[in-house]
């Protein structure tokens, strides 16, 4: 049997444009060499049922007897700098922190490592002060996700540390002591490397290996000698970057590694501010967490540069060797403003960092649930939940049960390449081959390109194509994709559930993305009270819809339910037979669409959208088909009602069911939405020959047409409701 896991990495960057240069980071689980080639991917779904996987090698890129090895992986969030305050002619120490644990039974935690001092939450909880061998330890454990105030001093013959919890309760009301003698150790000194949230292991390069990382907040720490002020972090300051800043004297500014938890509630929040932007002050905490992952930091074994004249698209470096094959995924993206095609594939590759080596079939009851069927897991799964240091996805919870809110490409990502993960990045993949089999000329750029160059990214295509899921939308994303609409633009989005979460990247923190889960929205965690805006812009997170911008008023359709038991069709609604809209079905010989695909079984499935009005659907849009025979697999989204009834599903409810949309934009645009995410995988039906197939075909061809649109009186075809 070939294994995939044998050999694991990853590229960066992830997205490059011709001519520039990616690097290959490999590490192996046995082999010593292998041979690295560079296939460009027009069908990644390996599924001997499906469509046909189909690769295109390179000439370019490949390496033969490339030397492997093991590369270890640090995982966990910590605060460092490289050395300490200066501490020369003192003789005692008083250290203060607010801390807030979220984990406080069963692992070692370090919250402060400094030489041989090290302030830690033993194995069951109790907050520790230790000098080299000699400790002083409360006698009863914190409370979990409680503030406390500790101080711990190092006196000329004692260790002393006091803790009370910042807010007293029925149960701890007074400060709580511990003492030990001091013994022999001197105190740490100003080279001596200091450390929040881990102790310090060893140097590997210029990276520091850590362990016994902390899970919970830290607040306000400060040292002193004699009264002597020698620092002071003020966590709330500069949010948005990679350092926490030292107001002390001596500048001992610290680096923030794999990127804790920013714009977090501190002990003084009081509930009346719910934006770190409005008063950074009751922001003055950092949530560490051992299981953070941005960048995995490996040493290059390849460097992979595409010709000036490289096709975009969909890439892997492939690595082989004696019973291993393993792809690591790369995107070549067409050069903003240098066109190669009318049509543009937008690759929602923040869609995929999200969804990045998710552990929802392991650590989500609701699972087998929602698909009622045992889960079939892959080598790629049963890895990743072996081997969680490379990090989680943000569907993931952390090990103390809090959300993971960033989500990074420098890591191996395994279910972001050819395989079995039936979901996103493979899904897309369809739509390529479908797009090569009907001879269409395409670019292809992801997500970043799109956020970093927006509308001149976009201007220069006559169609741009988002794609199956393209969930994950910064500020930047939705206004030059609404911006390119309209000005006259051609929209076709051959997906579900898109437009749904706010997201936001930053030059600050490259290859991460930030999602904030708010209070509302289909979501596997929810933000701690407070905790809802993203760090790196200060803007409010959750779903688009809560902050006005429903994906109706950008596509139409906006998210209206699950549908992961099986999949159904479409049928065409009276209104679309206007002549108007005739191109959209000719060939066609039956009002049923899509009775068939790879994923259920049918063309709407997965998760489908619905038109609605009064959530911005534009005024003269037209409800073209509606989804039938939804049934009870269909679940409202959670957004969609206020009162828990038994009135939910597809059955009994109207608002379960998917409707494929159009509607003309300004300037002779238009916009053309399929709401299901089993759309794309149904292009391919029949090789191609199908009516899913046909329509999308029939689309295309008029969006390339460069006559306009009419613009449509308001109020003309607004759409019905349709049924379910």
């Amino acid at each position: 049997m070939t294994s995939t896991t044998g050999l694991i990495g990853y590229c960066q960057p992830l997205n490059i444009h011709g001519d520039e240069t990616t690097e290959l980071k490999v590490s192996s689980n046995g082999p010593e060499a292998c041979s690295v080639s560079v296939h460009r991917i027009i069908c990644g779904d390996i599924d001997p049922d499906g469509p046909g996987a189909e690769f295109e090698k390179m000439d370019w890129g490949g390496a033969a007897g490339l030397h492997v090895r093991h590369q270890p992986v640090n995982a966990g969030s910590f605060a460092l700098a490289a050395a300490g305050p200066d501490t020369a002619g003192a003789r005692t120490l008083r250290i203060s922190m607010n801390v807030w644990p979220t984990m406080t039974q069963g692992k070692r935690q370090c919250i402060l490592h400094w030489g041989a001092l090290r302030f830690e939450l033993a194995t069951d909880g109790r907050l520790s002060v230790r000098l080299g061998d000699v400790a002083a330890t409360l006698e009863r454990p914190l409370m979990k996700r409680r503030w406390f105030r500790a101080e711990l001093d190092v006196a000329t013959d004692v260790l002393s540390l006091v803790a009370a919890p910042v807010t007293p309760c029925a149960v701890w009301t007074d400060p709580t002591r511990a003492h030990a003698p001091r013994g022999a150790k001197a105190l740490p000194k100003a080279e001596d490397p200091i450390l929040f949230a881990a102790a310090f292991d060893r140097w590997q390069g210029e990276l520091p290996f850590v362990t016994d990382a902390y899970n919970g907040k830290i607040e306000a720490p400060s040292i002193r000698a004699r009264g002597r002020l020698l620092a002071k972090w003020d966590f709330s300051r500069e949010l948005t970057g990679t350092r926490a800043f030292d107001i002390g004297p001596h500048g001992c500014h610290l680096t923030l590694v794999n990127t804790p938890m920013r714009g977090a509630a501190g002990s003084n929040w009081n509930g009346s501010v719910e934006s770190w932007v409005r008063d950074p002050s009751q922001y003055g905490a950092i949530h560490f967490h051992d299981d953070d992952m941005t960048d995995c930091c490996w040493q290059t074994n390849l460097k992979i540069t595409p010709p000036t004249d490289a096709q975009s698209g969909f890439y892997i470096a492939r690595m082989t060797a004696e019973d291993v094959q393993s792809d690591v995924p790369f995107f070549v993206s067409a050069r903003p403003g240098k066109p190669k095609a009318d049509v543009l594939l937008l690759a929602p590759t923040a869609t995929y960092l999200s969804y990045a080596n998710t552990h929802i079939k392991f650590d989500s009851h609701n699972t087998e649930n929602l698909y009622e069927a045992p889960m079939v897991l892959s080598e790629d799964e049963l890895y990743l939940n072996e081997h969680r240091e490379l990090g989680l996805s943000q569907y993931d919870t952390h090990a103390d049960e809090s959300g993971v809110v960033y989500a990074s490409e420098r890591r191996p990502m395994l279910n972001t390449r050819p395989g079995l993960y039936t979901f996103n990045y493979l899904n897309d993949t369809h739509i390529v081959k479908w797009l090569e089999g009907q001879g269409v000329s395409h670019d292809v750029a992801t997500d970043e390109d799109l956020h970093r160059h927006g509308r001149a990214l976009l201007n220069p295509y006559r169609v741009v194509i988002t794609a199956s899921h393209p969930e994950y939308y910064s500020t930047e994303m939705w206004d030059a994709l609404y911006g390119y609409q309209q000005d006259g633009g051609r929209h076709m989005y051959l997906g579900g559930n898109g437009f749904y979460w706010r997201i936001a990247w930053s030059d600050d923190h490259p290859g991460v993305i930030e999602n904030r889960r708010g209070i509302s929205g289909v979501r596997t965690w929810e933000g701690e009270p407070g905790e809802h805006h993203l760090s790196f812009t200060g803007e409010p997170g959750g779903l688009w819809r809560t902050h006005g911008r429903a994906p109706q008023a950008l596509a139409g359709t906006g998210f209206s339910s699950t549908l992961f038991v099986r999949s159904t069709y479409f049928r065409r609604s009276e209104d679309s037979r206007d002549p108007e809209l005739s191109f959209i079905f000719e060939g066609l010989n039956s009002d049923i669409i899509g009775d068939f695909g790879y994923r259920g079984g049918g063309a709407v499935g997965l998760e489908i959208d619905r038109w609605d009005a009064d959530l911005g659907s534009p005024p003269g849009s037209v409800i073209l088909a509606t989804s039938e025979h939804v049934g009870l697999g269909g679940l409202l989204s959670g957004e969609e009602y206020i009162t828990t009834t038994r009135a939910l599903d597809g059955v009994q409810n109207g608002r379960v069911r998917c409707d494929m949309v159009f509607f003309a934009t300004p300037k002779g645009g238009a916009v053309w939405s399929t709401g299901s995410i089993a759309w794309a995988t149904s292009l391919l039906w029949n090789k191609g020959e199908n009516s899913v197939s046909r329509v999308t075909r029939n689309v295309l061809r008029r969006f390339l047409d460069p006559a306009p649109f009419p613009e449509p009186a308001s109020g003309d075809h607004a759409g019905s409701t349709g049924s379910s």
